[in-house]
């Protein structure tokens, strides 16, 4: 029993994991480095790092989509 609630703690944590060197991988990367960074501040510093620290991946995708300019078709940028 001990054995099958261990291989599915690993095998759930192994899925939550994003490939190694894609774009989400260096984002989390990125985002445990500031946390402890911030952690390293004196505390009335450290919260409002931590505040400031950005959320998951798919938010910072849908963010970033919604601060692109729409784009323009080629084809509609000669005509005008």
């Amino acid at each position: 029993m001990r054995i099958a609630i261990l291989l599915l703690v690993l095998l759930q944590s192994a899925c939550s994991y994003s490939p190694r060197n894609s774009d989400e991988w260096w984002y989390e990367r990125m985002q445990r480095d500031h946390r402890s960074q911030c952690n390293q501040l004196p505390a009335q510093v450290k919260a409002q790092c931590l505040e400031r620290q950005g959320g998951t991946y798919q938010e910072y995708l849908k963010q970033q989509k919604q601060q692109q300019p729409p784009t323009t078709p080629a084809s509609e940028s000669k005509n005008q």
